[in-house]
């Protein structure tokens, strides 16, 4: 009996570990807005330029969401291969030049507006493991065909990441395009980009922005 209460409980544990690790990191579009009055589209090459104050993380993030956006007939450009100092992303005249030297006919701008931790308690759960052998089963009482198998609760930690990215048309410099997004317990800095960049991609696509 003790052989199958530790097999119920490694299988029960492997359950809950494949259930966390499944729900653990997620990112969603929470609102999205397109200008129905534009028709300019659908771009062709798009300047990727981040507002994060981390150098390294911003130069990941345009290099990453820039890869993830070039498909098909769409490339993606990284800010930070025609902009070199991070002071300069504050200035129009350095911005522009980028544009006209990308040679960009739209420019996407992510910001990252904040990075929240918050605990979160998890309370505990009874699972029912069914036992066999002589005087369980069908002629044995309820209560003693089940032995029962108590997970105790814990603290956990969550990290909720959100982001605000708009796109502009280069000829007019217009907003044609806007959306937030939130991570929830991203498993790390790449998969927040590649989730927004997948979920941008298909909004911007459904707006007539992209082929």
């Amino acid at each position: 009996m003790k052989i199958q209460k530790i097999m119920f409980k490694l299988i029960l544990t492997t359950v809950m570990i494949f259930g966390i690790m499944a729900c653990a990191s997620s990112t969603k579009l929470v609102n999205d807005w397109s200008d129905p009055a534009f028709k300019g589209g659908p771009f062709n090459r798009i300047l990727v330029l981040a507002v994060i104050k981390d150098d390294i993380k911003r130069r990941a993030y345009e290099q990453t969401f820039a890869e993830r956006i070039t498909r098909n007939k769409v490339t993606g450009i990284a800010g930070n291969t025609l902009i070199e100092n991070d002071e300069d992303y504050g200035s129009k005249p350095k911005i522009l030049e980028a544009v006209k030297k990308s040679g960009a006919d739209a420019v996407l701008l992510a910001h990252l507006i904040s990075v929240k931790k918050k605990e979160r308690e998890v309370p505990g759960r009874v699972d029912y493991m069914p036992t066999f052998g002589p005087g369980y089963g069908y002629y044995g009482y309820y209560g003693r065909a089940y032995d029962t198998v108590y997970t105790p609760g814990y603290i956990t930690e969550d990290t909720i990441v959100k982001l605000e990215t708009t796109v502009y048309d280069s000829k007019t410099e217009k907003m044609v395009w806007a959306g937030g997004t939130r991570s929830f317990n991203p498993g790390s800095a790449k998969k927040v980009v590649t989730e927004n960049a997948d979920l941008i991609v298909s909004s911007m696509e459904k707006a007539g922005l992209l082929p």
